[in-house]
């Protein structure tokens, strides 16, 4: 069973509290080296993509390019927001100001945890 998420962040002061968080709820944290490594991507229950300004919206096209399609949460400095129907990107759960906190990504990675779990069990009941 998956319980990693791919956290993408560059250009923000100091090391990330988020990863730490994640880290605290037993999960796996895996920082990609380059767009091309598809493996992680696609092992994780979701991109979290931690980036300043609206940096994150770009970094995300460039994952779908590259094929990427892993469910992707971005995280943007407050008053660069985008709605999900703003993006007009395949596979985003939501855009998140930096400023609310943790709280709302671990509710979006428990929600993909628990589907993942409904999906391997489903897929473990024979037809």
């Amino acid at each position: 069973m998956v319980r990693g998420v791919c956290l993408i962040s560059a250009g923000l002061p100091g090391g990330s509290e988020l990863e730490a968080v994640l880290l605290c709820c037993g999960l796996q944290v895996w920082t990609p080296q380059t767009a091309e490594d598809a493996s992680i991507y696609g092992d994780a229950l979701c991109l979290v993509i931690d980036m300043p300004r609206d940096t994150g919206y770009r970094t995300l096209r460039l994952f779908r390019d590259y094929g990427i399609e892993t469910p992707a949460l971005v995280i943007v400095d407050p008053g660069c927001e985008l709605t999900v129907s703003e993006l007009n990107c395949v596979g985003v759960m939501d855009v998140i100001p930096r400023d609310v906190g943790p709280l709302r990504v671990l509710r979006w990675i428990q929600s993909m945890y628990a589907a993942h779990n409904v999906l391997d069990q489903a897929q473990r009941i024979p037809a």
